[in-house]
């Protein structure tokens, strides 16, 4: 793969998958834990995702770095204001060994990447524990318990509309999707059966909404 010899000042070609770009990586400070994104997401610390002068919102990056090759990927959700700077939430920060500033190796990630971004969560567990613990021990965020839950993406009125709905799903979750009618009504529930903690499940969530603006985190049954 080729370096990127412009460094900080090339713009990055999202449609360019292949080239590394050297950027500085920080982290975001605790005070914006809860606060709407620029793309209206809530931020949240324990979320792998980061923010970028310039990158279409919802690209994923592979952050490496240089020093000893750990990785960690991202979805940019945020603006940072800061031309060739990357900065991340404080456990995609710590997944990767950025204690202050660093200088990283990024690249575009093709589509496709969605559940290997999601599987970080297990990847990284350790380091979502000790973010948890810190903010909870500030009075806010939730407590951890043993609680499943699923996603309600939409409701439709037909079976058609269900199909089309299901079609727009990453194909390795399709097949979870469970067509719920509802009592004494012709509407139909589209629930994604993933039984995840509560955490992960609203992770999913926020990665869907672009494509379900309705979806919500459920209780499994």
């Amino acid at each position: 793969m080729a370096l990127s010899a412009q460094g900080l000042a090339q713009s990055i070609n999202t449609s360019d998958t292949l080239t590394e770009h050297s950027l500085i990586a920080t982290f975001y400070h605790d005070r914006f834990e809860g606060r709407k994104t620029s793309c209206g997401e809530i931020f949240d610390q324990n979320l792998f995702t980061a923010a970028h002068k310039s990158l279409k919102i919802g690209t994923m990056l592979m952050v490496t770095n240089p020093k000893d090759g750990r990785q960690v990927i991202v979805r940019v959700n945020d603006r940072c204001p800061k031309r060739g700077v990357l900065d991340l939430t404080r456990r995609a920060a710590y997944a990767v060994g950025v204690k202050g500033r660093l200088s990283v190796s990024v690249r575009v990630l093709p589509d496709g990447y969605q559940e290997q971004w999601l599987a970080q969560d297990r990847q990284f567990d350790s380091v979502k524990t000790t973010l948890r613990d810190k903010k909870n021990s500030y009075g806010y965020g939730e407590s951890s318990d043993n609680s499943r839950y699923n996603l309600r993406i939409a409701t439709v009125a037909s079976h058609s509309d269900a199909f089309d709905i299901i079609q727009k799903l990453p194909e390795e979750l399709q097949d979870k999707v469970l067509v719920d009618i509802i009592s004494d009504t012709v509407d139909i529930n589209l629930i994604l059966e993933v039984h995840l903690d509560r955490n992960r499940a609203k992770e999913l969530n926020r990665a869907l909404k672009h494509t379900f603006p309705e979806s919500e985190i459920i209780p499994s049954k």
